[in-house]
């Protein structure tokens, strides 16, 4: 009888410990909302001949500035415009700070 009741309460435990271990850090590796949308054309690693710039340890001002440029049409594009109109002044902010933050 004791086992039965050891046994689930183990079990909890056990996943509570993996969920707390793994959780906060990929939530902190994958940046603030919006994020990931960056990440999958604008690469982790360097892509020799690649059109496409790499931004992480860009500056965060020179990020916003583009950004915002997408945003408003004023720097033309066929992707970057619709993806930038997306996003608020508050989460380019924050897109850019942790871009900026990345090793290059």
């Amino acid at each position: 009888m004791r086992h039965r009741l050891l046994l689930p309460a183990l079990a909890s435990a056990l996943l509570l410990a993996s969920s707390l271990a793994g959780g906060p850090v990929r939530a902190a590796d994958a940046g603030p909302p919006g994020a990931s949308s960056c990440t999958g054309c604008h690469a982790a690693k360097r892509i020799p001949d690649s059109v496409i710039p790499r931004i992480a340890g860009r500056k965060a001002s020179d990020i916003v500035q583009f950004m915002r440029e997408y945003r408003s049409g004023a720097w033309p594009s066929s992707v970057m415009g619709r993806i930038a109109k997306g996003f608020d002044d508050q989460q380019i902010d924050a897109i850019a700070a942790w871009f900026a933050a990345q090793p290059e």
